[in-house]
């Protein structure tokens, strides 16, 4: 299995509009950050997660022409924006259906921005018989897309949502978290590879992670390896990286991890 990161910033991406790079170094091309996705691939399965406002320039960088799924966390705007671009997607499948995989809130507001997409009476951009196909979510679950087998669980993404977070094999994906519920612990423990949401340096965004708090809960679940994501403006990498311990580094866009 391959994870490829697709993008490592938070929901404006460095250096943000206006060309604002806050304490990042603009010399350093790591501190460039689109917003967060990844892409989950073995030999036969390709997996979006998320596909944020920064979905094209993702997808030209790393050569994306097929999807076998879109795997949505949450409904917020720098993890769906980029459905502005499904039509033309899709018109590249080659006449296979494209599952898009949500929980029911995350998909309500899915289809009231992007309704044109899911009535069947208007043909769009789309070329042949290919469509996208929802497939429900109702974490705490496992799910089988293609030949990978995930298992999901809910996290607290500030005091008003959740997210869904993600585990296959030992790698787990944890975006826009700001606390486990308790029943979503068991899903964290014997991670080899584990990303989770440093949205800052400090406790200045409620509804994310910052840097003390992911280094607790590294100590807590010990993974092998922790990779900090959701990165804003505050975290510039060099400076950073060396506040972080051993076995906790930071994620940059252009990561390429190979299980």
């Amino acid at each position: 299995m391959k994870v490829t990161v697709l993008g490592s910033g938070s929901a404006y991406g460095v250096p943000y509009v206006g060309g604002g790079w806050g304490n990042c170094d603009p010399n350093n091309p790591k501190n460039r950050r689109t917003c967060p996705s990844i892409l989950i691939q073995d030999e036969a399965t390709t997996l979006l997660v998320d596909m944020g406002p920064d979905y094209k320039e993702q997808s030209l960088r790393h050569n994306i022409t097929k999807l076998d799924a879109v795997f949505f966390t949450h409904p917020h705007a720098d993890h769906i924006a980029g459905m502005f671009h499904l039509p033309i997607q899709m018109a590249h499948q080659n006449g296979q259906n494209l599952a898009l995989y949500a929980d029911r809130a995350t998909r309500r507001d899915i289809e009231k921005v992007w309704w044109y997409m899911f009535d069947p009476s208007i043909g769009l951009e789309y070329t042949g018989t290919a469509r996208p196909l929802w497939r429900e979510m109702l974490p705490p679950e496992q799910l089988q897309i293609g030949t990978l087998k995930l298992q999901t669980w809910w996290q607290q993404h500030g005091n008003r949502f959740k997210s869904v977070g993600l585990r296959i094999g030992n790698f787990g994906y944890s975006t826009d978290v700001s606390a486990f519920p308790e029943e979503s612990e068991e899903y964290l423990y014997g991670l080899d590879t584990w990303f989770v949401d440093c949205n800052c340096v400090t406790n200045t965004d409620k509804s994310h992670g910052y840097v003390e708090q992911c280094l607790r809960w590294a100590e807590k679940f010990k993974p092998r390896q922790t990779y900090l994501t959701h990165l804003d403006y505050t975290v510039d990498y060099d400076t950073v990286s060396k506040m972080l311990p051993e076995g906790v580094d930071l994620a940059y866009d252009g990561l390429v991890l190979e299980f």
